[in-house]
């Protein structure tokens, strides 16, 4: 399923699919626009099916709650919130309009692709683990961003190939990206979100 998402300086799509067999997909994901700042945050819970949903549903439910916190604040508090819960890995980058500065703050294997307004490439290394009520080690890193900035958020249910990150690099909308590399996704049998977005 495609969802299209038009905040007033974000544009967003993006396309979910369970694996078969099950009614929910495992990866719940959130987007939020203040006047100052912008958030999109993906969640892949543990596993698939109703109980990895429910743990990405209560990370994303976190973000939601307190997206005018810091990022390190909010996924320290998607941690204790999944204490006994399967767990999950996430991403979130929150961009700063005044700054023109995205921070990005992850643990586990979220892909994550972040494209300048010139088409100068950044793929930031995930942070090994996952997030369930115990200690973890989460990755903090900043980047500066223009009007034209796009990302691209994916969970494990798809690999992008070098041929689709050129091919995204020359997207003329999130909806164009999300809807090539849906047909991609189609090919996989697992839990999959890809979200698309691009900064106006």
């Amino acid at each position: 399923m495609i969802e299209n998402k038009t905040h007033s300086k974000v544009d967003i799509a993006a396309f979910q699919q369970g694996k078969k067999g099950n009614y929910r997909c495992g990866d719940a994901y959130v987007t939020v626009e203040t006047d100052d700042y912008f958030i999109c945050a993906l969640a892949d819970g543990l596993g698939s099916g109703e109980g990895a949903y429910r743990s990405a549903k209560k990370a994303m439910d976190i973000i939601e709650q307190f997206h005018q916190e810091n990022v390190p604040s909010m996924l320290e508090k998607c941690n204790r919130a999944l204490m006994q819960e399967r767990g999950v890995v996430i991403t979130i980058l929150k961009a700063y309009f005044s700054a023109n500065e995205i921070v990005y703050g992850n643990i586990g294997n979220i892909g994550t692709y972040l494209i300048s307004e010139k088409g100068e490439a950044s793929r930031p290394i995930p942070a090994p683990g996952y997030m369930s009520g115990r200690k973890f080690q989460y990755r903090l890193a900043h980047f500066p961003f223009r009007k034209g900035f796009q990302f691209l958020l994916h969970s494990d249910g798809i690999k992008i190939s070098q041929a689709d990150q050129q091919w995204i690099k020359t997207s003329r909308s999130p909806e164009c990206s999300i809807q090539h590399l849906s047909k991609k996704a189609k090919n996989y049998d697992d839990d999959t979100t890809i979200i698309a977005g691009f900064i106006t």
